[in-house]
């Protein structure tokens, strides 16, 4: 964990694609801050600027973090949709809820 808050704290970070060390250094810099194009992933060389891309989670989601994680995680969720999401099974294991 400390070799990934040093790391977090460079003016660019660059990580391989399937590493959850270099993940979450990329969440880190995310949480600190940092713009998302000082983040870039060595291999494979098609994923290089993968970090300026939004995308949904998609299939090998496990290694990654996608900035649905940090985007708006200080916003509070209005009181409308969270009582729609409660009413619509939202924190029940496997349901997944569409916002609208």
């Amino acid at each position: 964990m400390i070799e990934q808050i040093v790391a977090s704290q460079g003016r660019t970070f660059t990580g391989t694609w399937f590493s959850t060390f270099s993940a979450y250094i990329c969440r880190l810099r995310a949480y600190y801050g940092f713009a998302d194009h000082t983040c870039y992933w060595y291999s494979p060389s098609m994923k290089l600027h993968a970090a300026r891309e939004w995308a949904m989670p998609s299939h090998a989601f496990y290694p990654r973090e996608w900035p649905l994680a940090w985007e708006g995680i200080d916003d509070p969720v209005p009181r409308e949709l969270r009582a729609r999401q409660i009413e619509q099974g939202a924190g029940v294991l496997g349901k997944t809820i569409e916002a609208s």
